[in-house]
């Protein structure tokens, strides 16, 4: 006979089975008592959890705009929305915004047990925002600008409170945050940029003063139409002494000549014809010849005479005349000389007057910039004051009337005690047997030994 290895149950035969749950019934029936009993006591005395909830708009506010600086740049989102809303929804989720609710509403309120120990206070404040973290609950509406915040707590008024009461904080820390902190700092700079430009200005004026520069271009404007007409002034005067100039040399030369007087032109025609009468009669050494000769030679000294002293008289005059033109060249010239050394002083006061000019304008820019900036700094601090933010609530929290749905409810926890109490039972009942020795029913012994058991007696 082959010896067969002892396997006291047969989990394939239902005899077996049944064998051993009619063999261990109190121990099954003990053991789902407990499970049930404890599963139903529970289901019914397990705290009820109210959930009170509160739904956020976040908008595209000033807080998140680009404000122009002055250049060329517009206003516009200085982030993405996407941004915008994770940002908004870490300040919800904020350590120091929870210790902000906890410490308003009170430990002891959010969580009696925890309140009961004054002595530990610190440590049960770290416990409360440990616990508070637990039961919030902030989440973004999918595809929308919403944001909504739950809390959950076993008294409906307290979570109300609690949410409300971290949406008002929320909203002071959105301000905290967000808000306009530049005031002061726009205020001390648009006072030193104004004080700036009243001392450049003041320099601009001095400088003007001093230099008699008041009106750049039309001053300048002026002294080249002055060069201008006193340049052509000079060449005219150049073009009169060069003309006398020539008629000086005009007049010392052999050809300059004064016509005599017709008397004296007639005279001296009747005397050349008598001199011919007579050397037509008489000889050249004749007395009568030689008496007209003398009277021609008379009258022509006397016409040279007379052309010497008329040459003299002109000579004087023109020279009179030159030294005029020669000094009127010299102070038209004078006067070009201190004409481009006024231009020259000009230009140079000219670019200190625009490098002031210039100074003037940037600080008065800048103080429009800072002045500009200043007054919507102050609008916006009002904005704050009256707690004008991009946060608007579209739904209160209000007291739940009913508690929270948790995930198992009542009827399924009885449901799973009932069942899990027989599983347990007979599970445990089969460990037991297991563990039994020896063959504790006929079929584990027929089994076994390999011969039918004929008569089993129970043991008492």
């Amino acid at each position: 006979m082959i010896e067969k290895q002892h396997q006291p149950i047969n989990f394939t035969n239902i005899r077996d089975l049944l064998s051993v749950i009619f063999k261990r019934k109190y121990t099954i029936i003990a053991v789902f008592i407990v499970v049930f009993g404890g599963m139903a006591l529970y289901a019914f005395l397990a705290p009820r959890v109210y959930e009170a909830k509160s739904i956020l708009l976040v908008k595209l506010g000033r807080e998140f705009m680009r404000a122009s600086d002055g250049t060329n740049s517009s206003p516009g989102l200085s982030v993405q929305p996407e941004t915008i809303m994770r940002s908004e929804m870490s300040i919800l989720t904020s350590k120091d915004l929870m210790e902000r609710v906890v410490d308003t509403v009170g430990v002891s309120a959010l969580y009696p047990a925890l309140g009961k120990n004054p002595a530990a206070r610190a440590d049960s404040e770290k416990a409360a925002i440990a616990s508070f973290e637990g039961d919030l609950k902030v989440t973004n509406i999918a595809g929308s600008g919403l944001i909504q915040v739950a809390f959950s707590h076993r008294d409906p008024a307290t979570s109300a409170k609690v949410v409300n009461t971290l949406v008002d904080a929320f909203k002071d820390k959105h301000l905290d945050v967000f808000g306009g902190k530049t005031t002061a700092f726009l205020e001390r700079q648009e006072k030193v940029f104004q004080q700036r430009l009243g001392e450049s200005e003041e320099n601009l004026s001095a400088f003007k003063l001093k230099n008699r520069v008041f009106s750049f271009e039309e001053q300048k404007t002026n002294l080249i139409g002055l060069f201008g007409t006193l340049d052509g002034k000079y060449k005219t005067a150049q073009n009169e002494t060069s003309e006398l100039e020539q008629k000086m040399a005009f007049v010392r030369s052999e050809k300059w000549t004064i016509d005599p007087p017709s008397d004296i032109r007639n005279q001296l025609v009747a005397l050349q014809q008598k001199e011919q009468g007579l050397l037509e009669r008489y000889t050249d050494n004749s007395r009568a010849v030689q008496g007209v000769r003398q009277e021609l030679k008379a009258l022509r000294d006397s016409l040279a005479k007379s052309n010497e002293e008329a040459r003299q008289i002109e000579l004087g005059k023109t020279m009179g005349q030159l030294t005029l033109a020669r000094a009127r060249a010299g102070s038209i010239r004078s006067q070009m000389r201190q004409v481009e050394g006024e231009l020259d002083t000009l230009d140079r006061h000219g670019r200190e007057l625009q490098s002031l000019k210039r100074e003037t304008a940037q600080l008065e820019q800048n103080h429009q910039i800072y002045s500009k900036k200043l007054e919507e700094s102050l609008i916006m601090d009002d904005m704050d004051r009256q707690k004008m933010v991009a946060i608007s609530v579209v739904q209160k929290a209000t007291i739940p009337a009913f508690p929270k749905e948790q995930k198992i409810s009542r009827s399924q926890m009885v449901g799973l005690g009932f069942f899990g109490g027989i599983a347990a039972g007979i599970a445990l009942a089969i460990v037991l047997e297991l563990m039994t020795p020896g063959m504790p029913t006929p079929v584990s012994a027929e089994r076994t030994l390999g011969v039918p058991v004929l008569v089993s007696v129970m043991k008492k």
